[in-house]
């Protein structure tokens, strides 16, 4: 890929499946039981904020990343792109 410019941040796109991503990682290290504390627990506990009331739930169904997502004209490459992630966010 093309430099946008001679000086930038280093970092990945990775905030479309995020969830996914870590779900899987989590699961291929048989740490499953962690996951919860990781995602939604220790960043509050830490910074001594309230827990989330809401929750999300993720399923053990594959789902491919795309290779490419094009956001506000900007073509952008997500991290794991034409990866396919064993954990899909289910709502």
């Amino acid at each position: 890929h093309a430099k946008e410019s001679g000086c930038g941040c280093a970092g990945i796109f990775n905030a479309p499946f995020a969830r996914e991503s870590y779900a899987t990682v989590f699961d291929a290290d048989g740490k499953l039981d962690n996951f919860e504390a990781f995602t939604s627990v220790n960043g509050a506990r830490f910074y001594g904020l309230p827990l989330n009331d809401g929750s999300v739930t993720l399923e053990r169904s594959e789902v491919k990343v795309p290779d490419r997502i094009e956001h506000d004209g900007i073509e952008l490459v997500p991290f794991h792109a034409g990866e396919t992630l064993e954990w899909r966010f289910a709502g």
